[in-house]
């Protein structure tokens, strides 16, 4: 593992909208945050400067995915609660041929999708000589820039729970996770989800973007497989798949 601790806070708010990568006029969220939009939300907290409209950045200045990277970085996703999402109608603005904000009269209304009341709890196992600054603002809410779920609009609070240890899982059967569960990353002849167990929950299966690149290619994806009402997964463990004290079982994506 990247490292030997996670640090654990929580995410929550009224609204949010982590956008999925194959919708166009009506916008889609994913059901959990995307480890590309919890690595913004970080870099906003630190004061990482996001690219420019060229994707540039500040001369010898370090990119937010260099920052947060798949070698030095990893995070679980847990709902605390019920994913429950809504349509609400935005309007949009076209300001491009205009001068003045209050001159435009063309606006598009677009129903977006949106997770109400959202809670999540963040694993985050990063290797980085950030990390103890980012631990001290999360402590503090020192934040350098406001956090938000997805848009800007969308105002996140957090708090901190703490830096545990990571203990490695050497049972091969189905146990119970807390988080989020990679799909694709599980090798096993049986299913990698306890079908039984599966008639007693509520289940939404994605396909996640997992390692964005500088360029926003993407290198990796997953089929990401979120319990929709904040119960456990029985599943089967793999490299990825640790035990936190008084958390239980997690899987990083």
């Amino acid at each position: 593992m990247i490292s030997k601790t996670a640090l654990i806070f929580d995410i929550f708010g009224e609204y949010g909208h982590f956008r999925k990568f194959n919708t166009t006029t009506s916008p889609l969220t994913y059901s959990i945050p995307t480890p590309s939009s919890i690595f913004g939300l970080l870099g906003a907290i630190l004061g990482i400067e996001r690219e420019d409209s060229h994707n540039k950045i500040g001369e010898k200045k370090e990119h937010l995915r260099e920052v947060f990277s798949s070698k030095n970085a990893a995070v679980a996703v847990r709902p605390l609660s019920e994913i429950k999402k809504v349509n609400i109608g935005f309007n949009l603005l076209d300001t491009g041929s205009y001068q003045s904000f209050f001159n435009v009269t063309n606006r598009t209304q677009i129903e977006y999708e949106i997770l109400k009341d959202p809670k999540f709890r963040i694993y985050l196992s990063w290797d980085h000589s950030l990390k103890e600054e980012l631990t001290e603002r999360l402590k503090n809410k020192r934040f350098h820039f406001n956090p938000y779920f997805g848009i800007s609009q969308m105002t996140a609070d957090l708090k901190f729970i703490g830096e545990r240890e990571l203990i490695e899982i050497s049972e091969k059967d189905y146990i119970d996770f807390s988080t989020a569960i990679n799909l694709s990353e599980i090798q096993s002849e049986r299913a990698p989800i306890d079908i039984e167990f599966i008639k007693e929950r509520t289940f939404q299966v994605e396909t996640f973007p997992l390692d964005m690149q500088i360029d926003r290619t993407i290198k990796r994806y997953g089929e990401i497989l979120v319990e929709m009402n904040g119960d456990s997964v029985k599943a089967i463990p793999n490299k990825n798949s640790f035990t936190i004290e008084k958390e239980g079982n997690i899987q990083f994506l």
